[in-house]
């Protein structure tokens, strides 16, 4: 499997901001904090990941690897930036908000994009994409927002979905929060588990 950079963008001001009648401003702060943590900690371990690069507006704090300033830019024109800049190597944009996340969920999606050139995880919803993973250099235009998941299937037909747990139980939401949570992987609302 070729070598792959991982981008990580993150909303570090007020995230998580459907949350806000259940967690206060700091407990979203904490707990996009640990979810990143978690995310980056199970991109460590996947010998595929050369690079692992955390873009956002400020360095956070407890961030001790790569960092790239998305100068405050909308999402996606913020990643196209990035990929302007960053050339044709396989790439993986990944959402931070994955508590669910294991070694195996990265290796299937990433097994997926080198096989194919291209390959995306939907949300549980089947509408929205939590990752990307581009193996070959080709022209994408990222379209994450609403109903990105049949935006970007458009720009490839044959592109693969991967639909695997970890990759898809994201947390915006109440309601996502209360499905992690059933699942064992918060203690309290401001506590997702570690492992």
């Amino acid at each position: 499997m070729k070598n792959w950079t991982a981008l990580i963008p993150l909303k570090l001001a007020d995230p998580k901001t459907r949350l806000a009648g259940l967690l206060n401003s700091e407990e979203r702060r904490i707990l996009m904090e640990r979810l990143a943590r978690h995310v980056t900690g199970v991109l460590h371990r996947c010998k595929a990941i050369d690079r692992i690069v955390v873009m956002s507006e400020h360095r956070p704090d407890w961030l001790s690897g790569e960092w790239r300033n998305d100068g405050g830019a909308p999402l996606n024109d913020a990643l196209a930036a990035f990929r302007g800049d960053f050339g044709s190597s396989p790439l993986l944009v990944i959402h931070a908000d994955l508590p669910m996340l294991t070694y195996f969920d990265l290796t299937k999606l990433l097994d997926a994009g080198q096989r194919h050139g291209a390959a995306l995880a939907t949300d549980r919803a089947r509408k929205g994409t939590n990752a990307v993973a581009l193996a070959d250099g080709r022209d994408f235009v990222f379209q994450f927002g609403p109903d990105s998941c049949a935006l970007h299937r458009a720009q490839d037909r044959a592109m693969p979905v991967i639909e695997r747990i970890g990759l898809a139980a994201d947390l915006d939401t109440p309601e996502d929060l209360g499905f992690l949570r059933s699942r064992g992987h918060f203690s309290a609302l401001s506590c997702p588990s570690e492992g």
